[in-house]
């Protein structure tokens, strides 16, 4: 599987300024989105290796864990391309 990217904004990190300051929108996208496209990437590598150490039991919480990521990354990009300037 490969890896999940941030998405770069469709507008400038000032572009809200009237209802989100750049500060904030900045730390929202590059930190608080960047933490779960990581989450995302580090657990598929560790679902691959405990599949390859054939370490099923922890399958499900990997699993879980992966959705918890993939959700939230998955709404914060559909959170930025609903606002616009």
């Amino acid at each position: 599987m490969g890896q999940y990217t941030l998405p770069d904004l469709p507008y400038d990190y000032s572009a809200l300024e009237k209802a989100m300051s750049a500060e904030i929108l900045e730390l929202h996208h590059s930190k608080h989105h960047a933490a779960y496209v990581a989450g995302a990437n580090t657990t598929l590598e560790q679902l691959a290796e405990a599949r390859e150490k054939e370490n099923y039991g922890g399958l499900v919480g990997l699993q879980k864990t992966l959705g918890f990521h993939l959700s939230g990354h998955v709404l914060h990009s559909l959170f930025w391309e609903n606002l616009s300037p």
